[in-house]
């Protein structure tokens, strides 16, 4: 890779990051409202029900795009992301992590593909297939990395909002935990993706509008589950 590529891929990634730091969905509504006071149980479970639609289904989105892309580096590194979602042969997928989390507090989701949700959280679902199974691999892989690169922040917000519950021990968290730890490895991998498929203006425009469609609907899903924290607790 030259210089040249190598001055315009750290464009392309600065430009996303400043989209998602002016999004504002790093200190959106939820993160404050979840952290402000413990909500009933009932509620947790109604919101995090939404989530966990979203973590539930992205692995299986993801999986779906490696055989779609020609280069063997980009399939290598969502391969590597799917796996790692699915506890790398190690340990629990990290769906099933989540689960013990809500358990340590008392909350058991009911079976994701039976549930009515929200249209925030449809809307996102729905987008996410679409760009990542129908649209070009470009807008794929700028969504993917808008989803990594908030994702830590994204996990430090929610462990202190769970930290306010009773009832939890440290084991019931590693879902939090984990994140924390591998997050900046799912970055560094849909960066460097994300970058391979840089080769031409085409590509870096899908990639920027990829990105911009994922921002858009993972906002409205943060402001649909706030909708439905503030309304429970009202």
């Amino acid at each position: 890779m030259s210089l040249h590529q190598i001055n315009a891929g750290k464009g392309l990634v600065e430009e996303i990051r400043e989209m998602i730091e002016e999004s504002g969905i790093n200190e959106n509504s939820f993160y404050k409202t979840f952290q402000q006071e413990a909500l009933p149980l009932a509620t947790v479970k109604q919101i995090f029900q939404q989530y966990y639609y979203y973590i539930r289904t992205f692995p299986q989105i993801l999986s779906g795009l490696a055989p779609r892309v020609d280069d063997e580096l980009i399939r290598l590194k969502i391969c590597r992301t799917v796996v790692s979602e699915l506890g790398d042969g190690k340990g629990d997928a990290h769906y099933i992590m989540f689960e013990k989390a809500l358990a340590g507090i008392g909350v058991t989701l009911d079976d994701y593909r039976n549930v009515k949700y929200i249209p925030e959280a449809d809307a996102l679902v729905k987008d996410l297939e679409r760009l990542f199974l129908r649209e070009s691999p470009s807008f794929a892989l700028g969504a993917h990395y808008v989803i990594e690169e908030f994702g830590f922040p994204m996990i430090a917000n929610l462990y202190e909002g769970f930290r306010l519950y009773k009832g939890w021990q440290h084991e019931d968290y590693n879902y939090f935990y984990l994140h924390i730890l591998i997050e900046c490895n799912h970055v560094d991998w849909i960066q460097d993706a994300m970058l391979a498929a840089a080769k031409d203006e085409t590509a870096k425009k899908e990639i920027i509008e990829g990105a911009r469609q994922v921002l858009a609907s993972l906002n409205n899903f943060w402001q649909g589950l706030n909708q439905l924290a503030v309304s429970k607790a009202a």
